[in-house]
């Protein structure tokens, strides 16, 4: 059984994470309003916070910050659950973003 509090929409987008000096870029494979999991070559240690640039199609690009929550060694490299910190009531490119795909994916 799944506890997350918000739904989680399937997506293919960029998205470019910073902390700590590290940067990674990757591709996000589920994006929700609490947060999201971002596929990378590279990884940033857990318990780490940090900014991510997340490009919407349709929406351009947002900024928040993050904090890994999650790494996962994969085949292909590794996968980083994030979950956004502080108010996301500014980020309406995102809630929007976030409510298309959920529509699309019904």
């Amino acid at each position: 059984m799944d506890k997350r509090e918000a739904v989680r929409v399937p997506v293919q987008v960029r998205a470019q994470c910073r902390s700590h000096g590290v940067i990674i870029d990757g591709l996000v494979e589920d994006l929700s309003r609490s947060g999201l999991f971002l596929r990378a070559s590279g990884s940033i240690r857990e318990g780490s916070s940090g900014e991510l640039d997340l490009d919407l199609p349709g929406e351009g690009q947002v900024r928040l910050l993050v904090e890994v929550v999650r790494v996962e060694p994969r085949p292909d490299g590794v996968g980083l659950g994030l979950r956004f910190i502080g108010p996301l009531e500014r980020h309406r490119p995102l809630a929007n973003f976030i409510m298309l795909q959920h529509q699309v994916a019904r």
